[in-house]
């Protein structure tokens, strides 16, 4: 129930006063304290020992960065819920051994990616009937406070209703297939309207990278490549040749930019605060301690590690990330993989490699979908096995300080936190600025 209440967060905004952004935020938070004390109980994706003994470390030394950073109780929930995901995506890929969860799964991401295609074309539809004659593209999708997050979203979501319009139709379920796939060129046009360079650099590389991995494969990228082509084809004829004909001036996002839009400043920024801090960082979540005028978070996922978690940390997890990459991969390269494993690749990698140059490890949404999407990688690309008694009672002890952290969040701060974040930026003059909550610096 809490897993389809967070996947709906997406949908409608059901507290009044909360931004999408704080609404996700919550709803991952509920999910996540739900899981952490189950931990124990439900089944789990048996790591190997490197895996776990790096892993165990990582979380040892976010710990000690929390403990000792300027402000121990901000970097404790960032460090829960990194610690949450982690448990997540451990049951999830226990759970997912099982073929109806793992359908389940993914079949939920592909239903929110429909209901979001039919809302934009209700939106499109209204412009028209309402008789207000205006067509821009920031009020023509729903679910995300930006659509940079959107994107976020879309990079993971495009390879997952590839791979199940695929599955449908190999298994000649054509109404299936031909509605999802209505529903994945509406996802493309909408990624023509909305999506920015990010988008374009992670479904790109992803997609050729598969390419060079197993070529037995492509049927996948035919696919993708067709709705594409239909996708861009929708958005000439909704954007360029309707409005021309109705003498109307759309208004859309420029996606090829040629600036950095700041991020070298903050970039720099996170840099010279890692050089300053290179043992443990400043703390997690502590680049938002620092006020500057551009963002609360780097926009790149190692500078941030870099910074808040320090080198020994950002290494451990970087060679966790690579040798999963890895790891897939070779999966990928057996006579045995098919269109599954291959969306599941491409959507992790894709959200990897927007992560250089956007905060996919800070917007709640994404996030949780990706441990989801990983711990659905780790079902398909582990051996069957039980996880060992170190790894539970692990998950057993570290579910505890998750629970109570994210718990007390839940209960001191989500309450009241329109009236605090509204306080804040009219006591600080700032305005939103989207970390762990929409209001992302931490009050000083």
């Amino acid at each position: 129930m809490l897993l389809t209440a967070f996947w709906l967060s997406a949908i409608q905004t059901w507290h009044s006063g909360y931004s999408w952004h704080d609404q996700q935020r919550i709803y991952q938070l509920l999910l996540l304290c739900t899981c952490a004390p189950l931990a124990a109980l439900l089944p789990q994706a048996a790591l190997p020992r490197l895996a776990l003994s790096l892993l165990s470390g990582l979380i040892l030394l976010g710990l000690c960065s929390s403990m000792l950073a300027a402000w121990p109780e901000w970097a404790l929930k960032e460090w829960s819920r990194y610690t949450g995901l982690i448990i997540l995506a451990l049951a999830v890929g226990g759970l997912a051994m099982r073929p109806t969860w793992l359908k389940f799964v993914l079949w939920a991401m592909a239903a929110v990616g429909f209901i979001h295609a039919f809302q934009f074309l209700v939106y499109y539809l209204m412009a028209f009937i309402t008789g207000i004659r205006m067509l821009n593209a920031d009020i023509l999708f729903s679910g995300f406070s930006n659509p940079r997050f959107f994107g976020q979203f879309q990079v993971m979501l495009l390879p997952v209703m590839a791979l199940l319009v695929e599955g449908c139709r190999r298994h000649r379920r054509v109404a299936f297939a031909a509605l999802l796939g209505l529903a994945l060129a509406t996802q493309w046009c909408i990624a023509f309207i909305l999506g920015g360079r990010g988008l374009w650099l992670g479904v790109l590389s992803s997609h050729l990278a598969l390419l060079l991995i197993n070529r037995q494969l492509g049927r996948i990228l035919a696919l993708q490549a067709g709705a594409a082509l239909l996708g861009f084809l929708l958005f000439l004829l909704l954007f360029k040749l309707i409005p021309l004909w109705q003498g109307l001036d759309p208004v859309l996002r420029d996606s090829l930019r040629t600036s950095l839009s700041g991020r070298e400043r903050i970039w720099q920024w996170a840099w010279e605060m890692a050089l300053a801090n290179p043992w443990l960082g400043v703390g997690p979540m502590h680049y938002s301690a620092t006020y500057n005028p551009i963002a609360a978070h780097p926009h790149q996922v190692v500078l941030q590690w870099l910074a808040e978690w320090g080198f020994a940390a950002t290494i451990i997890a970087l060679a966790l990330g690579a040798w999963g990459l890895l790891h897939g991969a070779r999966c990928l390269r057996q006579a045995s993989a098919n269109e599954l494993d291959a969306g599941l690749w491409v959507a992790i990698v894709g959200a990897l490699v927007l992560a250089q140059v956007d905060g996919v490890f800070v917007m709640p949404y994404t996030e949780t979908w990706l441990a989801l999407l990983i711990g659905l990688a780790l079902a398909r690309w582990s051996k069957p096995a039980r996880p060992s008694g170190t790894q539970r009672l692990s998950c057993a002890v570290i579910a505890i300080p998750v629970l109570l952290v994210l718990g007390k969040v839940l209960i001191s701060e989500a309450p009241t936190l329109p009236q605090t974040a509204d306080a804040y930026m009219m006591q600080h003059h700032t305005g939103w600025t989207p970390r762990f909550w929409l209001q992302g610096w931490i009050p000083m």
